[in-house]
């Protein structure tokens, strides 16, 4: 009895932890991809020496990576049900959790379409503007993958 619970356990926290690096990994590459995105506001430069901007990034970080991780523990499409891996990836769960991501880069086409008449370059001005404005990007994001990794797939 105990190590079957201790099997079962184990096969759940692996599963969760795969699960969770897997979309840790989508989450950095989405914040690379905004310095590529938005090559005239510096990010890192910016934020760089400034504690605020700094602990507002990592403060949104921590957010993206609470709500993978809680989204991961529930459903997680590593060592799960599937039909292209078996019982080892689940590839249709995966595959909506990667177009989550592409969704995440549509503010992108919000600032080309300059709908309220204003430019993203402005915050460049301030460390603690482009803190806050990646702080909401991870959280944006996090959301985004947080349900994508628990909405019910038919």
């Amino acid at each position: 009895m105990a190590g079957e619970l201790l099997t079962s356990l184990g096969l759940w926290f692996l599963r969760a932890f795969f699960s969770s690096l897997i979309c840790l990994l989508i989450g950095y590459i989405g914040i690379r991809s905004i310095t590529v995105l938005t090559p005239k506001i510096k990010e890192f430069q910016s934020i760089k020496g400034d504690p605020l901007a700094t602990s507002l990034f990592v403060g949104g970080f921590l957010i993206y990576a609470g709500l993978v991780v809680y989204g991961c523990m529930v459903q997680p499409f590593f060592l799960s049900q599937s039909v292209s891996f078996g019982s080892f990836f689940n590839m249709q769960r995966f595959l909506v959790v990667v177009l989550s991501f592409f969704v995440g880069l549509f503010y992108q086409v919000f600032e080309k379409l300059r709908v309220f008449g204003i430019e993203l370059d402005d915050i460049n001005n301030h460390p603690t503007a482009v803190g806050v404005f990646l702080l909401c990007y991870e959280v944006f994001l996090g959301i985004i993958i947080f349900a994508s990794l628990t909405a019910p797939i038919g």
